[in-house]
């Protein structure tokens, strides 16, 4: 079928339209397998870059006994066979599948999966970036266009033609990043340095010979001329180590800030590498041994006595998929996600609405007609190996990529297919917990399974626990067994086929460096990074579990709770029996249904445990006719636990110490900033700490070890000095750090834990759960009464004003009694961390030096993310710190530290302070240092002030009155803004600014006549309203104070401007010297109508300006002299940036623009 014309990737004219035509832009195909959206001469240049057309001519001419026909020059390249099935190369339907010949063993492969015999990995799209929104509408319009006038023929056709056609379209309109290729062997070119070194180290070794043949009078010039050349060496060395580490450097935050979690990962974990040392034959073979079933032919028999359930009282939902649940799935998957052989991840549909809804009606479409494409059953597998030096087959682990498409279709399927099988109590959630959501399967088994051993030792009981391991368990499960398990669970008969259609002709194939296999059919197991398999697996596997669990019963608990015998997770299985005959016949029992459906246990790396009154014994058990070792022999890490012969967490502890600690060793010897170190532990490191923490019982003082390990890199990775507190540190102080302490997570995750196993809906695991050890320092029980006691005090007070606020102002409060049993976890927990920070507010209370932000009134607290972080420089972040909580190496400092008795250097006072030296010494404020330090601030003030004052010219003000809400009712939604919506008052009348900057300010005469100096005045001469603004730059502890100062020095000039017909608005604002705005400023930003992210840049701006100059400052403070503002660090830079963008208003009365 010849395809329709298919609209460019760029607005284009009407003439080029045309020409577009008249060439014929269509969706042009290559025997190579190249593909493009371009005309015939594009493909003419293909073909002769690549000589496909070579190729092709000759292997036709080699083809015997086949008729061929005259070709034009327009027909080189198409196929003109006779006695061929392809297309035409403007054509973008797909051939018809051939019919498999009965005597094949293999189904015929069709003229498509001829051409995927070479399937390599596509490059990847150098797509937008996810805030270009703009790039992504017009890359989603184009593309949806194309799909619609693109694709052609039936539901098939055009899904298998889909993510081909993404592909190439977008490629061709971004580009892509080119694969690395791999380098030559042997040492790149030797620089200048690098030849002189190579040809001094020859010269000494040619003086050391003539040194040894030399007589006594000519060794004295030649030991002369070798400790020359040995100087000039060890300079040349030097310089080359330098270089070496720089670089080293420079490669290390390239790969942080490219990847940072990749680049984390590699510190902590062991690499892993190697080569596939195999041929492609030996893979091939592997490949077919593996997933080929010489069985499948053979019907399934009868499993024995497995007690089928009953029909299900709730029917699946059997419509095609909605809207609704395939935008869900999208807004799930990971973007980062590795998309499949067509090349196209998940980015396209999380940015692109209009091609994911052009997608969803092609998916409505194939699931009424129980249409699964050969596209979405194609599998590119990529080999992960396991080891530091993988070589074998079995040293590396498969994973197939799948197309994103066929994910999306097949996890909507699989979400209505969880939703049948849990509401019709199909899956006994007491044994298997796997792909069960609302049920944290790994930590419910894992506790279980501890606290029933554990209640056996106390109780000095018989118990028998076997830990099995299946081999191969997703590569061996037959399609044969999945079927008969649908048709077990009574699955409608569409989905059923729609399965049976997915599997029956599933092939994956597995690339290397090196080659590519050809694409193998899987007649038995599922593929990994397939939507659906898992839960297909898990069926499959619950017949087992529900014939095995007949023919015994479980252990009681102490409080009379009958057991499961067996806990599952997927394919780990784990009994648990009071006697040995018992554990012998469920053995029996699970080896003869295993063998039915095709899989066998791995007795190596299964596990058995005998306690005889509570003592372990040496009784073995076997599977598969063979024995089993015991834990005493070696021991077994099931579900994140590990388990070993003593049969205690005591030696967890120091094991998670060790790991902390090699951990931060680790990170610490890298070549990054300090504070990208301190990410890469917060982030890495400690979520990696967590699950141990969790798991095991450790105790509160095991932690607080690695803790103040922890703390110690820490403070060192951010240039403060030992002294400091880890309430500077981890505090939501005045300053406040984004890092979290590992004393307070271990608290949290203990507590999350308790409820979440005394909140179980599985009553077997609320039975055994009754205590969770954590020492003698710290119980969770007591903490979690505690915090449930403090949340129903609160219900009863109810909510609460703070400081001025009006009534009903501030977040929601979330009451106790109305909360859900998730919701009451969170609020568990969030309780227990406000327990801890008011214990670090009392210790800050306690502290006079460090603690003394805490008496600051009026100023409002600082925030820093790790964006602010990472934009910041080491040597500020340290001064920030340092500078906020007094532990700067002030005079008064040293004096204490040291016992050196030092002064200040500019005036000689004696233990001169920080608030000296940034606000209070005499010849700073002559020589004009904190002078240059407001000029600073208020120029910020000044640039933000008049760009509003220009914004808001010419606007309407227009009001949203208040909504009323009665009692009882709800408040309808509320517009995004406050009630009063535009410039606010600046947008009536004509405005002018004038500011105290690079000469002094005259009050306008026509408002008033006066001596004082405001730092900023804005006036309107049509609305008689001026505005006047003075900053100070205070200590922190004297904003407050400095307001009323200023507040009451101007309140005079405020009243004669009053008397004198003019409305008046008087702001004094404060901004502290280490960057703490006060709340001034604030109000300041309310009048004028200054909100969301205008405020917050603009109050970061001067804040920033303020602790910078401070900063400054204080490495001028042993400098005597200060001959200019740009006599400082960055000052010169700055004020040239700033002078840019001055206000236009500036100019007047004489100012000169600096």
């Amino acid at each position: 079928m010849q395809e329709g014309p298919v609209r460019s990737d760029s607005p284009v004219t009407t003439a080029e339209r045309l020409m577009d035509q008249r060439e014929g832009v269509v969706l042009r195909s290559c025997s190579c397998g190249w593909q493009r959206v371009t005309s015939y001469r594009g493909l003419r240049i293909h073909q002769g870059k690549t000589k496909c057309q070579s190729r092709e001519q000759s292997r036709r001419s080699a083809a015997a006994g086949k008729t061929q026909e005259d070709r034009g020059q327009g027909e080189n390249h198409s196929t003109q066979d006779l006695n061929s099935d392809a297309l035409d190369p403007g054509s973008t339907a797909l051939p018809e599948e051939l019919e498999p010949s009965a005597s094949d063993s293999q189904p015929r492969l069709t003229t498509r999966e001829r051409k995927e015999e070479s399937f390599t990995r596509k490059e990847k799209i150098k797509w937008p970036r996810a805030n270009d929104k703009a790039s992504w509408e017009t890359l989603d319009s184009d593309l949806s266009n194309i799909l619609e006038q693109g694709l052609k023929g039936d539901v098939e056709k055009k899904l298998n033609r889909f993510g081909e056609l993404v592909y190439d379209f977008c490629s061709g309109r971004l580009g892509t990043i080119p694969s690395s290729e791999r380098k030559p062997g042997g040492n790149s070119a030797m620089s200048r340095r690098q030849k002189e070194i190579a040809k001094l180290i020859l010269r000494r070794r040619h003086l050391r010979k003539l040194w040894k043949k030399a007589s006594a009078s000519e060794k004295g010039g030649l030991q002369a001329l070798w400790e020359e050349v040995r100087a000039r060496l060890k300079t040349l060395r030097r310089a080359e180590r330098f270089r070496r580490k720089r670089k080293r450097r420079e490669n290390q935050r390239k790969q942080f800030y490219k990847n940072p979690y990749r680049f984390a990962r590699s510190l902590l974990e062991e690499k892993k590498g190697g080569n596939l040392s195999v041929g492609k034959e030996e893979l091939e073979a592997h490949l077919s041994a593996t997933y080929s079933d010489q069985e499948k032919s053979k019907p399934l028999e009868s499993p024995g006595y497995v007690p089928r359930p009953t029909e299900p009282s709730n029917p699946m939902d059997v419509s095609p998929p909605k809207w609704s649940e395939v935008l869900a799935a999208v807004q799930r998957a990971r973007s980062a996600a590795a998309p499949g052989p067509n090349g196209v991840p998940y980015r396209v549909y999380k940015f692109c609405p209009k091609t994911l809804r052009v997608l969803w009606r092609l998916m409505q479409v194939a699931w009424r007609k129980q249409c699964v494409p050969v596209a979405w059953r194609r599998a590119g597998g990529v080999l992960i190996p396991k080891e530091k030096v993988s070589s074998t087959i079995e040293q590396f682990r498969n994973i197939s990529l799948l197309n994103v498409e066929g994910k999306l279709f097949f996890t909507v399927l699989a979400k209505r297919l969880t939703k049948y099988l849990i509401s019709n109590n199909f899956i006994d959630t007491e044994i298997q917990k796997a792909g069960i959501p609302g049920f944290p399967g790994c930590t419910e088994h894992a506790n279980t399974i501890w606290s029933q051993i554990q209640i056996a030792r106390r109780q000095k009981e018989d118990l028998h626990v076997v830990w099995l391991d299946l081999a191969n368990a997703y590569g061996s499960i037959p399609h044969k067994v999945i079927r008969y398990a649908l048709d077990f669970f009574w699955v409608p008969v569409e989905i059923r086929q729609m399965i049976e259609n997915y599997f029956s002709d599933f092939r994956l194939c597995i690339s290397t460096r090196d080659y590519v296999t050809k694409w193998q059919q899987l007649e038995k197991g599922i593929a990994m990074g397939c939507s659906i398999s898992p839960l297909l697996f898990t069926m499959g596997f619950e017949i087992l579990l529900l014939g095995a669990k007949q023919v015994v019963g479980g252990v009681r608990a102490p409080s009379g709770e009958k057991m499961p015998p067996l806990r599952a997770f997927m394919d780990d299985v784990t009994s648990i029996l009071r006697t040995a005959p018992c554990t012998k016949r469920l053995l029996q029992r699970l080896e003869e249904l295993s063998k039915w459906a095709g899989m066998k246990f791995k007795p190596a790396k299964s596990r058995s445990l005998s306690l005889r009154k509570g003592k372990i014994s040496n009784k073995t058990f076997t599977v598969n006719d063979q024995i089993i070792p015991t834990l005493q022999e070696q021991p077994v890490k099931s579900l994140g636990r590990l388990y070993t012969s003593s049969l205690k967490d005591s030696d967890r502890g120091p094991e998670t110490v060790e790991q902390a600690v090699r951990g931060l060793r680790s990170i610490d010897e890298c070549e990054l900033p300090g504070r990208l170190k301190v990410w890469c532990a917060q982030f890495m490191l400690f979520p990696r700490l967590k699950w141990s923490l969790k798991t095991y019982n450790i105790s509160l003082s095991v932690v607080d070890q690695i803790d103040r390990k922890a703390n110690t890199y820490i403070r060192r990775w951010l240039g403060v000095p030992r002294c400091l507190s880890t309430v500077a540190l981890y505090g939501n102080n005045m300053l406040s750090l984004p890092l979290s302490s590992i004393a307070e997570e271990y608290k949290v995750e203990k507590v999350r834990l308790v409820l979440e196993l005394e909140g179980s809906r599985d009553s077997s695991v609320r039975a055994v759960t009754k205590n969770i050890c954590t020492g003698r320092k710290w119980k969770a029980k007591d903490v979690i009464s505690q915090a449930v006691n403090r949340l129903h005090h609160k219900d009863l007070v109810g909510a609460v004003q703070v400081g001025r606020s009006g009534l009903g102002w501030g977040e929601r409060l979330h009451r106790w009694s109305s909360a859900n049993p998730s919701e009451r976890r969170q609020l568990v927990t969030q309780e227990v961390r406000r327990m801890e920070e008011e214990k670090r507010r009392v210790v800050a209370v306690g502290q006079r030096q460090q603690g003394a932000w805490v008496n600051w009134e009026g100023a409002v607290g600082r925030k820093l993310t790790w964006n602010d972080l990472w934009g910041m420089q080491n040597f500020r972040l340290s001064f920030l710190l340092r500078a906020v909580y007094d532990v700067l190496p002030t005079p008064q400092n040293v004096t204490r530290w040291f016992k050196n008795e030092e002064t200040c250097l500019l005036c000689g006072m004696e233990r001169a302070d920080l608030k000296h030296i940034l606000s209070s010494c005499k010849i700073a404020l002559q020589q004009g240092r904190y002078t240059w330090r407001h000029n600073r601030a208020l120029r910020q003030i000044a640039i933000t002030l008049e760009n509003v004052r220009r914004e808001s010219a010419g606007t309407e003000t227009s009001w949203q009155p208040i909504q009323f809400v009665r009692g009882g009712q709800r408040p309808k939604e509320a517009a995004p803004r406050s009630n009063n919506v535009g410039g606010g008052p600046l947008s009536r009348g004509k405005w002018k600014l004038l500011a105290d900057l690079d000469s002094q300010l005259r009050f306008p005469e026509d408002i008033c006549v006066t001596s004082l100096r405001p730092d900023l005045v804005m006036w309107s001469a049509d609305q008689k309203t001026v505005a006047i603004v003075k900053l100070t730059i205070p200590w922190e502890e004297n904003i407050q104070s400095a307001h009323e100062r200023k507040k009451l020095k101007y309140e005079e000039l405020a009243q004669q401007c009053r008397q004198n017909g003019w409305r008046t608005h008087l702001y004094p604002v404060e901004v502290g010297v280490r960057g703490f705005v006060g709340t001034s400023l604030m109000r300041l930003c309310r009048d004028f109508q200054i909100r969301g992210k205008a405020q917050t840049q603009f109050v970061r701006s001067v804040a920033e300006e303020a602790e910078k100059s401070s900063f400054s400052l204080w490495i001028k403070r042993k400098t005597r002299s200060w001959k200019s503002r740009d006599d400082c660090v960055g000052g010169r830079a700055e004020t040239s940036i700033l002078s840019s963008r001055r206000p236009e208003a500036y100019q007047k009365q004489g100012t000169k623009r600096p």
